[in-house]
């Protein structure tokens, strides 16, 4: 499974994290999604950016100060409601403080 590689990924990385941006593809049940939205706001590093009655969800996951994005990720398909998660975007970025490390 994808997640998983990207799990061990993020835990074996050097102490100086670089910056993790994730585009995720949530599917909640459609009667259940007054519920679910809220709960993914309260995750640390959530953004819901787009929406569809049919239960889909656009979410931006970033790391969080004492949380991975793989972590969020992961808790967000434990939210009652949810059908899945899936993530179709991931940015990698080393640019720490402004300044681009080669």
């Amino acid at each position: 499974m994808r997640v998983n590689a990207f799990i061990a990924r993020e835990h074996a990385e050097p102490p100086v994290r670089p910056v993790n941006i994730c585009g995720v593809l949530v599917h909640a049940r459609p009667e259940k999604l007054d519920q679910v939205k809220p709960e993914i706001l309260a995750l640390p590093g959530c953004e819901i950016h787009a929406g569809a009655e049919d239960g889909r969800l656009v979410v931006v996951v970033e790391d969080a100060e004492g949380e991975l994005a793989s972590t969020t990720i992961n808790r967000i398909n434990d939210i009652p409601g949810v059908l899945s998660v899936a993530l179709v975007y991931h940015h990698f970025d080393t640019d720490l403080e402004g300044e681009c490390v080669p």
